[in-house]
């Protein structure tokens, strides 16, 4: 239950690992507010859990909608919770898009000190000429299926048909309702609460846009990007999130779920968090972290 106004308040999306999003949230609590949603379509974390998690102090949680890989519905649940957070949060304060598979590796005293005053917008961000040609292609071609199940096998089929039609016809998209200074990066960020909302006014004002962008592949990850890159608020953004990450494939994850080699890399970073963790593969490197795997942190 929310109750209160925070300095920090963290919006978090999950779909499995119940034990260590018990461990994220015991963590955070505390001293923030916290706001969950749950993958409809997780078996791994029940209703009754997230029915659960709504009877803690200073935290809302809802399982609204079923996420597949890659589609609108993601953005959704975040942009919802979103909303809800900048009701809850002190006007100079700052809301944190995370994962049910991060975990904060610094002290609460470090964190609060480094944002304390601080209105950078942490989030890791490229603009066209910077990207991928395969961060490109998620918007050069549209996927007109957008609002079903990305991985239907016939769903599946008909979009890469659909792709291949595009590509013979040289009907490469280059804009969302007419923006075509796009930008992209993860959607896991530190944004201040008058960005984040700029970004939700922005949502709300302009429908042309956000049709367009339903139709990336991954619209969570052009959306804050493009908004910011575009705002007043372009000159605050820091070209990195604050999360730390190993971008190979390793224990069976891209990125790597982290374990105990990863430990002394994280701490050096500098980062405030660290994805992704796996409530078993990663039990050396939490109690390095300084977990006492039966709660929050030490």
């Amino acid at each position: 239950m929310i109750s209160r106004h925070t300095w920090h308040s963290f919006v978090i999306t999950a779909y499995k690992d119940l034990e260590n999003l018990e461990r994220l949230i015991g963590r955070l609590q505390a001293r923030n507010n916290v706001f969950l949603h749950i993958d409809a379509s997780s078996s791994m974390i029940r209703d009754e859990d997230v029915a659960r998690f709504n009877e803690l102090p200073n935290v809302y949680a809802e399982k609204r909608y079923a996420i597949s890989w890659g589609s609108y519905k993601h953005l959704l649940s975040l942009l919802g919770l979103t909303r809800k957070a900048i009701e809850h949060t002190e006007a100079e304060g700052y809301i944190h898009l995370i994962s049910g598979q991060d975990i904060p590796i610094r002290s609460d005293e470090e964190f609060e000190e480094f944002f304390s005053g601080n209105r950078h917008i942490y989030m890791d961000c490229r603009t066209i000429e910077e990207m991928e040609p395969h961060q490109r292609a998620m918007y050069q071609w549209k996927n007109r299926l957008w609002r079903y199940d990305y991985w239907n096998k016939v769903v599946h089929a008909l979009r890469n048909v659909d792709i291949a039609l595009q590509k013979t016809l040289h009907l490469a998209n280059d804009n969302f309702g007419g923006e075509r200074n796009l930008a992209q990066g993860l959607v896991w960020m530190s944004l201040p609460v008058e960005a984040s909302q700029y970004v939700i006014d922005f949502v709300d004002g302009h429908p042309r846009f956000m049709r367009d962008l339903y139709q990336a592949q991954i619209p969570e990850e052009f959306l804050f990007q493009t908004v910011l890159v575009n705002s007043p608020y372009a000159g605050n953004i820091v070209s990195d999130n604050l999360r730390y990450m190993d971008w190979h494939k390793r224990n069976g994850s891209l990125p790597a779920y982290l374990d105990e080699s990863d430990y002394s890399k994280a701490m050096e970073s500098g980062c405030f968090f660290a994805r992704k963790i796996d409530s078993g593969i990663s039990k050396e490197f939490l109690h390095m972290c300084g977990y006492d795997m039966d709660g929050a942190g030490q």
